[in-house]
């Protein structure tokens, strides 16, 4: 159960994770962070914990051309932290690309997915905090971490995403409305994806969505 004590909103620490969960139904994170439920693993939340070590298995045998990338060098598991919005998080994989001699070297963060219904948008506002999380971290120019991809399993398809401006901005209203329904205790309403709700290890605390 969450206990925010004192805390004013702004100090509340979150997670990346967390825009992608609120974006996609925000009644998960008020059951994580307000109530004291106790739920089993569900068979889609072991899928999610397997697919860190499919893409570690399938980069051992993946250039970086499909990428689109003469040439990158890995980093997996990359733990990134953003004083300036209060949030961290843990990057699947993030591609290096040496500087060049008229090019600054670039970074491009890479999540993988296990889901049935490709590439949604709380992927890739989850993706575009991690390239802000990434600037920060690193000290690298702001909007420098343009591009970034999603590794769909098990199909094993990779979708580049632009972290443009609207994706980032997106990022940050998530984390502004996620603090404010944990300062005001208010409980946030269905997702729209219904047909998801019977996989959810919440769905029985969720009287009204079956």
């Amino acid at each position: 159960m969450f206990d925010l004590g004192t805390a004013s909103a702004e100090s509340i620490p979150l997670a990346v994770a967390d825009a992608r969960q609120w974006t996609f139904c925000p009644r998960v994170l008020w059951h994580r962070r307000m109530m004291p439920h106790r739920v089993r693993e569900t068979a889609k939340m072991a899928l999610g914990r397997d697919a860190e070590a499919a893409l570690e298995r399938l980069e051992r045998r993946r250039g970086a051309r499909r990428y689109g990338l003469e040439v990158a060098s890995r980093r997996f598991n990359v733990r990134l932290q953003s004083e300036r919005l209060g949030v961290c998080g843990v990057c699947d994989l993030v591609l290096d690309v040496a500087p060049g001699a008229a090019t600054p070297g670039q970074a491009h963060p890479v999540e993988v997915k296990r889901t049935e219904g490709g590439a949604s948008g709380h992927h890739t506002i989850q993706l575009a905090g991690y390239a802000m999380l990434l600037e920060e971290h690193e000290a690298r120019p702001q909007g420098s971490v343009d591009t970034g991809f999603l590794l769909l399993l098990p199909e094993e398809r990779l979708v580049p995403v632009k972290l443009g401006t609207d994706l980032r901005s997106a990022f940050e209203r998530a984390l502004q409305d996620i603090r404010a329904m944990l300062v005001h205790e208010r409980f946030p309403p269905p997702t729209k994806h219904r047909a998801f709700c019977a996989q959810c290890e919440y769905v029985r605390f969720c009287g009204d969505v079956l």
